[in-house]
């Protein structure tokens, strides 16, 4: 992911050189993020929408023809070119915005790299020394680690890196609030770091409940379990990681759910729930039309090759000699008095 976290990098470094607070530049860095990615959210939530208004018919036809899987298939996608829809249409969007995260993630729990600007290998060489003064360093957060070393014996990394790098390190404010965002929550040591996660947890909880509720989408069968599942993961990863990562997720799910609530008032769904219905029905209607019109359209086909075999017949009949003629006239007479004209 190092394509996208490292320009991803670049900006909360710049950001928190302007403001001085690891907390303020995650809260800037953020909205910022957010901003960017507003097309994507547009296009998201639009095609949310879409398939929300299908979503009855396509449960009828899935219903309807559920003991013939081809048959399924080929209706679903006459309903998906009939009114120029994907079924899977945000998936594009959602697994941009899922990379990015990801990268946003790697920004956030390796400070060191990304936003101090140390490289791999120096950072590499420093972990046995933090290891020899902390003892052991978390496998899933081990820059956090190496600051609180550095922090607490300085001269100990004197030789890897310089006094000037000690000095930002151990100068280095990362708190929001008074808490410490480089320390990893744990149960065992109930303080404010303990709820960060739960927190978190809970808004994002929100933000999908808000979500949903505006696009019109719903769950059905395993997906209903789809939030719990995510939420589990998520207060799992919220203790094994910076209490920094989850503030991101807090920041992220504030900044969306008062995303969400700008949207609806430019994307209304129940006005592009209406505007889809008229979608639908004028298809309807073409297609009563084109119904209709399948048998005179049969019957000007018809005459139009009859009118180019007569054209061709001429053609031919003019070419034969006068024996032929009078063969071929002799046998359409016959072909008449049997079948008529």
């Amino acid at each position: 992911m190092a394509i996208i976290s490292t320009p991803l990098g670049f900006i909360l470094r710049w950001i928190y050189n302007l403001v001085g607070n690891y907390g303020m530049s995650l809260l800037i860095f953020t909205v910022l993020m957010k901003i960017v990615l507003i097309p994507i959210s547009v296009k998201q939530k639009k095609s949310s929408i879409r398939t929300a208004a299908f979503s009855p018919m396509i449960q009828q036809i899935q219903k309807k023809y559920a003991n013939d899987p081809a048959k399924q298939q080929e209706e679903l996608a006459r309903l998906q070119q009939d009114h120029n829809f994907s079924m899977t249409g945000g998936c594009g969007t959602m697994a941009v915005q899922m990379i990015v995260l990801i990268g946003l993630i790697q920004v956030v729990y390796r400070p060191l790299q990304y936003i101090i600007g140390l490289s791999g290998d120096v950072i590499d060489r420093m972990k046995p020394i933090a290891e020899g003064i902390l003892v052991s360093l978390s496998k899933y957060s081990p820059e956090s680690g190496i600051i609180a070393a550095v922090r607490q014996s300085p001269q100990s990394f004197a030789g890897i890196v310089d006094a000037e790098t000690i000095r930002k390190i151990s100068s280095f404010d990362f708190t929001f609030l008074g808490l410490d965002l480089t320390v990893t929550p744990s149960f065992k040591v109930l303080n404010g770091l303990w709820l960060i996660p739960i927190i978190s947890v809970v808004l994002m909880l929100i933000q999908q409940t808000v979500t949903m509720k505006m696009t019109g989408q719903k769950m059905e069968g395993p997906m209903k379990f789809m939030p719990i599942w995510s939420a589990a993961m998520f207060l799992y990863f919220g203790f094994i990681m910076p209490a920094g990562v989850s503030i991101y997720w807090i920041f992220s799910s504030i900044v969306g759910i008062v995303q969400e609530f700008i949207m609806n008032i430019f994307i209304n769904p129940e006005k592009e729930k209406a505007i889809i219905a008229r979608e639908v029905e004028e298809a309807r209607k073409r297609r009563k039309e084109e119904k209709k019109a399948r048998p005179e359209k049969a019957k000007q086909a018809i005459k139009a090759d009859k009118e180019r075999y007569v054209a061709e017949s001429a053609r031919d009949y003019d070419g034969m000699d006068e024996a032929t003629r009078k063969r071929l006239e002799k046998a359409r007479a016959l072909d008449r008095e049997k079948y008529g004209e």
